[in-house]
């Protein structure tokens, strides 16, 4: 282990020094407003861009990497760099040396590509990125004997599901285990990271997943005391507890209970959808209330609801262990054809842990999900006591937690442990928020 951090320090020490003299090589060679200096080259556009390596060839977030060939030309803002399908930022150019930084999680195995003007190039070499998770502990004690708010380190609750915001606020529903054990922890509640403190917004309220609106602001998360109910919290009214009832047109297609458990916002169409226990998949109007029922699966639980970015009218849904034919699965529906584009997406209904392809793919109870603005799915697996990710390919991964072990330790993917995962929320920066319910504590995933 000590040969191999020398070897690690030794790797680290010659990068470091190769950058310190390139860098140098830019401050003799660029003026700072980007424009080149006497005996560099522009880009010129009758001449082929040419590409020779680049050095390292691996890195992680932020890596400092230096790409050689010729013909770049020095005005970075004309250069455009990719590892993948992502954007690298463009730090310099010398017009033979183009100096950028990794950009956050392009996949494993990336192909550098540059583009200057109408001309695009790619690497021949391939850049392996590695990603780095590390999981902390911001909330909760590890105690539920009374609910206590204020300082996150002494606070108090029972998190069971949460959702961040456009401006980095995480609400977390609290919810006692069932109307007799831990009804006092029936709370809703606002982390304010910045200032450290747990922030009570409501007692008393037994609520299920919520769903952030991208463009208001306004939370909604449902109830089952009837058939319709839910809440809305939102921002211009300082998050002030509102409950709602939702308006069914005719006496047609009304659930028989109010059993609902999440909520999603589609972005495409502006409106909230959510599921019942018996089925019955439900859109409506933010504005007006309006519901119309669109389709009706087997009956079952679902505590997990997301839109993705890359494909806006496509509703995932976890489903657990309850749901027949569907059970312990990740499932999906186009709300624009609902009729014929229901279909279970992950394999085997009777519960266990298996990564890989999708199809095949197993999750224990998976709870609440939710996409991130790159397509990937954060799943809350809390039988698995893992959270597990897929990706834009369809591929799955355990991003933490060991499989089958429950328990609390914070740190990277070697060590980290969860107990019972049910709610995920996921703020601006990509950073992975995690009610860990039976930990008693909200957790948050640092993931680069």
């Amino acid at each position: 282990m000590k040969f191999d951090k020398l070897l690690l320090n030794q790797e680290t020490s010659k990068r470091g020094i190769f950058l310190m003299i390139i860098l140098s090589v830019f401050v003799v060679s660029c003026s700072k407003n980007g424009e080149n200096t006497k005996g560099i080259e522009e880009y010129n556009p009758s001449k082929p861009i040419t590409l020779s390596t680049f050095y390292p060839d691996s890195g992680r977030f932020q890596e400092k990497i230096m790409l050689a060939g010729e013909n770049f030309g020095t005005n970075t803002k004309e250069i455009r760099v990719w590892f993948n399908q992502k954007r690298a930022p463009v730090i310099g150019s010398t017009g033979s040396r183009i100096y950028v930084q990794a950009p956050r999680l392009p996949g494993d195995t990336c192909t550098i590509s540059i583009a200057i003007g109408n001309d695009s190039v790619v690497y021949d070499q391939k850049f392996r990125y590695f990603t780095s998770v590390t999981v902390t502990t911001i909330a909760g004690n590890g105690s539920r004997d009374e609910y206590q708010d204020g300082d996150l380190s002494n606070s108090v609750l029972l998190p069971r599901y949460l959702c961040v915001d456009n401006e980095n606020n995480v609400f977390v529903v609290c919810r006692g285990i069932n109307d007799t054990s831990y009804p006092e922890m029936n709370v809703i509640a606002r982390i304010d990271e910045l200032a450290h403190e747990l922030i009570t917004i409501t007692r008393g309220v037994a609520g299920n997943a919520p769903a952030a609106d991208p463009e208001t602001g306004i939370i909604t998360f449902p109830t089952e005391k009837t058939i319709g109910s839910f809440y809305t919290l939102d921002p211009k009214e300082f998050w002030g507890p509102r409950i709602r009832e939702m308006k069914w047109q005719d006496n047609e297609n009304i659930p028989a209970k109010g059993w609902k458990h999440s909520m999603a916002v589609n972005p495409k169409d502006g409106y909230i959808y959510t599921r019942y226990h018996y089925g019955d998949i439900v859109k409506m109007n933010p504005q007006t209330y309006e519901v119309e029922t669109i389709y009706k699966t087997q009956q079952g639980d679902s505590y997990g609801l997301t839109f993705s970015p890359l494909k806006p009218n496509i509703l995932y849904m976890s489903f657990r262990g309850n749901a027949g034919v569907n059970a312990h699965s990740i499932c999906s529906i186009d709300v624009t054809d609902p009729e014929n584009t229901f279909k279970k997406l992950s394999g085997p209904t009777n519960g266990g842990h298996r990564d890989g392809l999708l199809e095949i793919a197993q999750f224990r109870e998976p709870a609440q999900i939710l996409c991130d603005v790159d397509g990937s799915i954060y799943v809350a697996d809390g039988g698995n006591h893992c959270i597990r990710r897929i990706t834009p390919e369809n591929m799955v991964e355990t991003v933490l937690g060991m499989p089958g072990t429950s328990g609390w330790k914070d740190g990277g993917k070697e060590e980290a442990l969860f107990y019972t995962p049910t709610g995920i929320g996921i703020s601006q920066d990509g950073s992975i928020y995690v009610a860990d319910h039976d930990n008693n504590r909200i957790r948050k995933l640092s993931i680069n």
